[in-house]
């Protein structure tokens, strides 16, 4: 029950910490900019966003532990690969206001082309949980298993939709998609998953 309140109070932490961070970060806009830019090299509010990012790798390594099966190892992979997302962060040479996009964009680094890297498995990997999730309560909870397609395919939906000017709304909304599913997963099915 302990790693299940652990990942409410994770995910507490990760919004909270892009909130604050957003707010601090001169000219940063939560409709326009990505969260992982609050973390990026050159960051103004760098520790707060590599805190953030750290504490949404914390929350689905706490998930890792209250479910079982195969939810439990996509969820550990998840976790793994967001550390990788706030370990090699983006570079952001004049802050992270529009880093990635206009003027603040630089030629990738090997430390950008990682990052991406470590998003598009942390996406995999939680895509496979949400499934794994899905096939473990098809018989016995159909409505449940639904549910948990519907994040999947949610989730897939708007991952391929960031991008252009509103690139902030788009991922804010599929964080919002994955760490909703992820805190409803842990504390309504926790070790019922699969």
């Amino acid at each position: 029950m302990r790693a299940r309140w652990t990942v409410v109070g994770a995910l507490a932490v990760f919004w909270a910490g892009t909130v604050v961070a957003g707010a601090l970060a001169p000219g940063y806009s939560a409709r326009g900019d990505f969260v992982s830019s609050l973390a990026g090299r050159g960051s103004e509010v760098a520790p707060l966003g590599i805190a953030a990012l750290l504490a949404l790798a914390g929350a689905h390594l706490a998930a890792a532990a209250a479910v079982r099966g195969r939810a439990a190892v996509a969820l550990g992979l998840a976790g793994l690969c967001g550390i990788v997302v706030a370990a090699f962060r983006t570079a952001c040479p004049l802050g992270a206001a529009g880093c990635g996009s206009g003027a603040n964009e630089t030629v990738p680094d090997l430390a950008d082309a990682v990052h991406v890297y470590g998003v598009v498995g942390y996406e995999i990997a939680l895509v496979a949980a949400m499934l794994a999730v899905a096939g473990r309560l098809a018989r016995t909870r159909p409505a449940a298993a639904a549910l948990a397609v519907a994040a999947a395919v949610a989730s897939v939906v708007l991952a391929l939709n960031i991008g252009g000017p509103d690139l902030g709304a788009w991922q804010r909304a599929w964080l919002a998609v994955n760490t909703g599913w992820l805190a409803v997963a842990t504390l309504r099915l926790g070790s019922h998953t699969g």
